[in-house]
């Protein structure tokens, strides 16, 4: 019900008050609900597809996110630091991790070898 007075509040000033409110609210809150239990049982199943796919528990490895277990994404977050200009960010990701030369990157970025290096 919370949910259906907070869509109240932000629509009703801008659209208007329905005919019906209290027949209004009871009708969001009620497509609010199946809206939540719908993505439940979504997420439920895309997490049993993902334990297939695992081959083991792969809802363990969910609950836990504070540790990834490997060094794939870490090229990611150093290419993509904030303290690195825009300019940079993109140049270090399509040469680290799309395996570009540096006279391709500087290609795409229209200048010269030397200066991308």
């Amino acid at each position: 019900m919370q949910d259906a007075f907070a869509v109240a509040l932000e629509r009703w000033p801008r659209d208007g008050t329905p005919d019906n409110p209290a027949a209004w609210i009871v009708r969001t809150a009620r497509n609010r609900a199946i809206d939540r239990l719908r993505r439940e049982r979504r997420y439920a199943e895309k997490l049993r597809e993902l334990e297939l796919l695992a081959g083991g528990d792969a809802g363990a490895h969910f609950d836990d996110m504070t540790s990834i277990p490997d060094d794939r994404l870490r090229p990611f977050f150093t290419c993509c630091h904030p303290a690195l200009a825009m300019e940079a960010r993109v140049a270090l990701t399509l040469r680290t991790l799309r395996g570009l030369s540096t006279s391709e990157v500087a290609r795409a970025f229209l200048v010269s070898e030397r200066a991308m290096a």
